[in-house]
């Protein structure tokens, strides 16, 4: 199966001509055919996705496409790694794409389509050309959007991502729970295209064309239409939160509807405590220090994360007393270290812990630990 004894004289013939991208000659060798050239396409044989694989000129690709007669572009084509050998090639820059080719040949068991071939190889002007002919950017090749395996293949760049949107590409279709995995420039590039779109545009400007008025309340209604549009999925905002990454979530915050923030409240606090693994509400703590530092716009005042941070605080110290007071070295021990995050906030000077030894009258085996955490 993986030698070149599977094609025929004629699918050899024209393989090399395509290696060596001279549409002239490929044109006389179609002339001299005595079958249409479609016949020589076979399951793992495509001629079209083969030109993209090998860089062939724009002018080739658009000459396969027209002689070929393709009915459709959303199909594939498997294993065409295998039916050609540049090892032995004299031409150093077709060699150079024997190692890209093998890469993604292997990816996604072998199965590619003509469009996905030519945005791997970021040959925008065939990806223009193949969209305009019915290419269909959300034709799934295994179960997979081809935007799924770019980034599976680290292919994916911002370039083919505006390509894409520019020619039409859109959340609409492209459910955003399969961005999960994505990097976070592309999620936001992609709501940004969705959200406010050129629809939205075109509103204001004939606005301001008609010098139309517009209460606040009207616009407002407008604004908050838009971004209904799209609900972002809770696993996305939990991504973030349990990463600490609080700018994304916050980005993402806007496009949660301002008549729903007493929910989005409830929500933010459920999670901290679903994520405060130790036990120590450092995951409370940490969101709330970002509220207090941070100009944001999350529905928490800094007042109101002030005053729970120094609830944690004071909670945490009357722990500590409850256990220096039963003498309980184990479990204090346990607790500073569970609590490390936060111990330069409890006591700011030696002087506190001084204090706090002489007090309760504490073992040596206290003092011990007390020293260790407070470095006394």
């Amino acid at each position: 199966m993986k030698t070149n004894d599977i094609l025929s004289e004629k699918q050899k013939l024209i393989l090399e001509l395509l290696k060596r991208n001279n549409i002239d000659k490929l044109k006389d060798f179609i002339n001299s055919l005595e079958i249409p050239l479609y016949f020589l396409n076979s399951t793992n044989f495509d001629l079209l996705t083969l030109a993209l694989s090998l860089n062939c000129s724009f002018y080739i690709i658009k000459l396969i496409y027209n002689r070929c007669n393709y009915k459709t572009l959303n199909y594939v084509v498997k294993d065409i790694y295998h039916l050609y050998d540049m090892s032995n090639h004299k031409d150093e820059t077709i060699v150079n794409y024997q190692n890209s080719l093998e890469v993604l040949m292997d990816s996604n068991n072998n199965v590619k389509s003509p469009l996905l071939v030519s945005l791997e190889f970021s040959d925008f002007q065939s990806v223009e050309f193949l969209i305009n002919k019915g290419a269909d950017m959300y034709f799934k090749i295994n179960g997979k959007y081809i935007l799924e395996i770019l980034r599976e293949e680290n292919l994916l760049t911002m370039r083919k991502l505006n390509f894409l949107l520019k020619n039409g590409f859109s959340l609409k279709k492209f459910k955003i729970e399969r961005l999960s995995n994505f990097e976070f420039k592309y999620i936001k590039k992609c709501l940004e295209n969705f959200v406010f779109d050129i629809n939205f545009i075109k509103y204001l400007l004939n606005l301001y064309k008609n010098k139309a008025g517009i209460s606040k309340r009207k616009f407002n209604h407008r604004v908050n239409n838009e971004i209904n549009k799209i609900e972002i999925p809770m696993e996305l905002y939990l991504k973030y939160l349990d990463r600490k990454d609080y700018k994304k979530v916050e980005y993402l915050y806007k496009y949660y509807g301002t008549e729903k923030t007493r929910s989005f409240k409830d929500f933010i606090l459920f999670y901290l405590n679903y994520f405060d693994r130790n036990f120590n509400k450092k995951s409370f703590y940490d969101f709330f220090n970002f509220i207090i530092n941070n100009e944001n716009t999350f529905p928490f005042s800094k007042e109101y994360a002030i005053n729970e941070n120094e609830t944690i605080i004071i909670n945490k110290k009357l722990k500590i007393v409850e256990l220096i007071k039963n003498n309980n070295n184990l479990k204090l021990e346990t607790f500073l270290k569970n609590n490390n995050y936060i111990l330069h906030c409890l006591y700011s000077s030696e002087s506190e812990i001084l204090n706090l030894i002489n007090e309760y009258n504490v073992s040596s085996d206290i003092v011990d630990i007390l020293r260790k955490y407070f470095l006394i």
